[in-house]
């Protein structure tokens, strides 16, 4: 039997996977690279915002809204380009879109940005670690940002969990790099090596690419709390049942 804890704002219907917008309605949340203009940070911020009901799709593409509504505005004019729907051509590091998101939006959410285990004394491995099962045990998505042996870095959202053997901790992500396949809510898995105490080996496991990598950082929205949340019943969408039987696993 396959178990494993996923956030709770996600649900497959029909259409493909949705989370619940701003508006209670189900909106499309995955964006894969090409949808839009723009990298693979820019890219999770979105899917993240969306998870967190702070917009949905079309606000990411109607540039009336991004007129009409002060967050989506402050969305285009601080990550897309000219009000004209398209996402900014230059990647940024999660500390500058921590700082730009809190900046614009500190008395909506805050941003808890951890980075880089081992430099500047900011968070250990294992405590990096112990951040992201946290906050999946919330409930609640977590941007992840890692280090290939060689190329460039990238960035996914972590959107579920389970312990993969005595070592390892598995998360299931949405990976803007990588189509998002018909019936599947998650496109990569990244394993967490999740006892070691070396604060620079890389010794993550990237699924897709079947290439070791190093989680070294994170990016979490904390909602405002005063603001309720839009609640649902994760049963009516058969996304709880379809869990109970052993799926043909992507990975």
């Amino acid at each position: 039997m396959f178990t494993a804890k996923f956030i709770t704002n996600i649900i497959y219907n029909g259409k493909g996977l949705r989370a619940i917008g701003p508006d209670g309605k189900p909106t499309r949340v995955f964006v894969r690279q090409g949808d839009l203009d723009g990298l693979c940070s820019i890219y999770s911020l979105m899917m993240m915002l969306i998870f967190h009901q702070k917009l949905d799709w079309e606000d990411l593409r109607d540039k009336e809204r991004a007129e009409g509504n002060m967050f989506v505005g402050h969305i285009h004019r601080d990550f897309l380009q000219g009000l004209n729907g398209h996402l900014c051509m230059n990647g940024l590091g999660m500390d500058d879109l921590s700082e730009k998101l809190n900046r614009c939006f500190g008395e909506n959410l805050s941003v808890v940005f951890s980075t880089e285990p081992g430099k500047n004394n900011t968070v250990t491995r294992r405590e990096l670690h112990l951040k992201i099962r946290a906050q999946l045990d919330a409930r609640k998505p977590v941007m992840l940002g890692f280090h290939r042996k060689s190329g460039p870095g990238h960035s996914v959202v972590a959107v579920g969990y389970r312990r993969e053997a005595w070592n390892r901790l598995r998360l299931f992500c949405l990976d803007p790099g990588h189509n998002l396949l018909f019936m599947q809510i998650w496109n990569n898995v990244i394993d967490l090596d999740y006892i070691s105490n070396d604060d620079t080996a890389i010794t993550d496991i990237n699924h897709y690419e079947e290439d070791e990598v190093y989680v070294s950082s994170i990016l979490i929205i904390q909602d405002n709390p005063t603001k309720p949340d839009l609640s649902f019943d994760n049963n009516e969408s058969g996304f709880n049942e379809w869990f109970n039987y052993e799926p043909d696993l992507p990975f």
